[in-house]
């Protein structure tokens, strides 16, 4: 790339009276023993008060940037699809959740349960919505301001979409109401829930002990009848063993009955009282006997009886004991839950209670969002009017009557203020010097007396002259203040500033002559006379020079220059 830079280093004044006014003196000294005639001219100058910089300038175009208008109402956001309006559900059981209160599983068992609420869905479904434009009120090249009306729309257009929003407030509001309603049941379920986890928790340890002792009483029944049966067995057993003796002795009577009938009555056969008196005996002792041994044998059927029962009552007495153990385990599982779900009854009513109000602080966000997009639309749409966002000059208008208007559609094109820039091309040791947080100061042809101020908003890459053979850099210059006056492709100059001294006296440099290491300026006394009076100069710019003592701003002194007398 080729590219030709063109680079000044010069001075410039800035503040105060910005340029020192000239005026031509018609004074005119003759000059002896000249040849030619010169003649010496006084020109006056006024002494400035401002700022004078040095830095590196460079000629530069103005460059005014533009910024579109788009119609920024999403109007299908805040409209809702009026089929989907009366489909948003009122629905607010607990389906899908937990009933609320009682302590569920039994009347001392289960957790704590979870209210759960589902209610109507009331985000707003989009759907293609437009205004339309009756008037347009601008034109290229105007200018405007922020606020400036710029399109009227049709009433009806308006009003449409106004009661679309106004139907959305009603209907979001009557479901805020329905929901209301609905919670009033839940808030009574979870204050049950609250009741019977407070009265599970005092009731605990009447409940376990109770259980407690009914498990004790069973294990108390089933030993109790083991041991009936055992005594029982115990005393047949006794029973046994006198009934033996006195079978002992029965078949001894039974066994000398017998004799005496069989053998030891002689007489047994002719004497028939006899016989038959020792038969009688005999036969009674025989009944002895066997009654004897019926009982022997009932005893003993009933003790092999009992301990087959005593077998079966053990097993249930050891169940009864191992049913005890877990049973007590159990009961003090179920006390000791009970008793936390007590003292943590008031945070469960609180979370239940909070879930119900967060869910209708929902549903009333529903409400207020509804009433948000109506007011949305109002502060946008103002008497049917859209009005410009910016200030500036009109560039491109988008619409014309009839035309829709909905989300991101354009509106104008303007001259954008905040974006009024000047380029230049530095060299890469000229860069070196430059500041690019510091002052920079612009000159326009067209307003020589004012200096604006800049800012550098960019620095290119390095670039390279291949004709030269230098390095370069576009650097990018914001313009700040009021650019209202400026215009595409207006030139100046822009000087980034390398050194500066800030309100200061000064004078033009041509003014101030030196003899020695004194300075001088000329001026006129009150005679008209010109005389000479010291100053103490300081910093200057190459054009002007601070006057640090001997002058005031305001004060009229004279730049002498010969001129040959023709």
């Amino acid at each position: 790339m080729s590219k030709k830079i063109n680079k000044k280093v010069v001075g410039a004044v800035t503040g105060g009276v910005a340029a020192v006014g000239v005026i031509t003196a018609g004074v005119i000294f003759a000059t002896k023993n000249a040849e030619p005639e010169e003649e010496i001219v006084y020109k006056e100058t006024m002494v400035g008060f401002g700022d004078l910089t040095v830095g590196v300038t460079e000629d530069s175009e103005v460059n005014i940037g533009t910024q579109t208008q788009t119609f920024d109402l999403d109007i299908s956001a805040l409209v809702s699809d009026s089929d989907s309006s009366s489909s948003a559900g009122s629905s607010f059981s607990n389906a899908g959740g937990i009933q609320v209160g009682g302590m569920g599983g039994g009347s001392m068992g289960g957790g704590m349960q979870e209210m759960t609420f589902s209610f109507g869905n009331f985000g707003f479904t989009s759907q293609e919505q437009e205004l339309e434009v009756e008037d347009v009120h601008v034109t290229v090249g105007q200018k405007v301001e922020a606020g400036d009306v710029l399109y009227t729309l049709t009433q009806e257009s308006v009003d449409e979409i106004r009661t679309q929003l106004q139907e959305d407030i009603t209907d979001t509001l009557a479901e805020y109401d329905t929901l209301k309603i609905e919670q009033q049941e839940s808030r009574v379920e979870a204050q049950q829930g609250y009741d019977s986890y407070v009265l599970s928790g005092k009731l605990a340890q009447v409940v376990y002990n109770e259980t407690v002792a009914e498990l004790q009483a069973k294990v108390d029944e089933a030993a109790e009848a083991v041991n009936e049966k055992q005594v029982q067995i115990n005393e047949n057993l006794l029973a046994l063993g006198e009934l033996a003796v006195e079978l002992s002795t029965a078949k001894v009577y039974l066994e000398e009955a017998e004799f005496a009938v069989e053998q030891g009555f002689a007489d047994r056969y002719n004497n028939a009282f006899y016989y038959t008196t020792y038969e009688n005996a005999r036969e009674e002792a025989q009944a002895f006997v066997d009654e004897i041994e019926d009982e022997i044998e009932s005893l003993e059927e009933e003790n092999e009886k009992l301990l087959e029962e005593v077998a079966q009552a053990t097993t249930k007495w050891n169940q009864a004991q191992r049913d005890y153990e877990s049973g007590v385990l159990s009961a003090s599982q179920t006390m000791e839950t009970s008793l936390y779900y007590a003292s943590v009854a008031s945070d469960w009513y609180d979370i239940q209670t909070a879930g119900l109000d967060s869910q209708l602080e929902s549903v009333y966000e529903g409400y207020e969002d509804a009433t948000a997009k109506l007011a949305e639309f109002d502060s946008y749409i103002v008497d049917n009017q859209v009005v410009s966002e910016y200030s500036g000059v009109v560039t491109e208008v988008s619409l014309a009557a009839g035309d829709g208007v909905s989300r991101n559609t354009g509106l104008i094109t303007l001259y954008d203020e905040e974006q009024v820039t000047m380029a230049v091309s530095v060299l890469e040791s000229d860069l070196e010097s430059i500041d690019t947080e510091g002052k920079v100061n612009i000159s326009l042809t067209a307003y020589p007396d004012v200096i604006y101020a800049g800012v550098i908003s960019e620095v290119s890459d390095a670039e390279y002259d291949s004709d030269s053979g230098d390095v370069y850099y576009t650097i990018t210059v914001t313009v700040q203040g009021d650019v209202s006056g400026l215009y595409e492709d207006m030139t100046g100059e822009v000087t980034f500033v390398t050194e500066e001294s800030q309100q200061v006296i000064y004078v033009s440099k041509r003014a101030v002559y030196t003899e020695g290491d004194t300075s001088y300026v000329k001026l006129y006394d009150e005679a008209g006379n010109v005389v000479t009076k010291e100053v103490v100069t300081g910093f200057t710019d190459g054009v002007n020079i601070e006057i640090v003592e001997g002058l005031s701003e305001g004060d009229v002194v004279l730049i002498e220059s010969k001129v040959t007398k023709s």
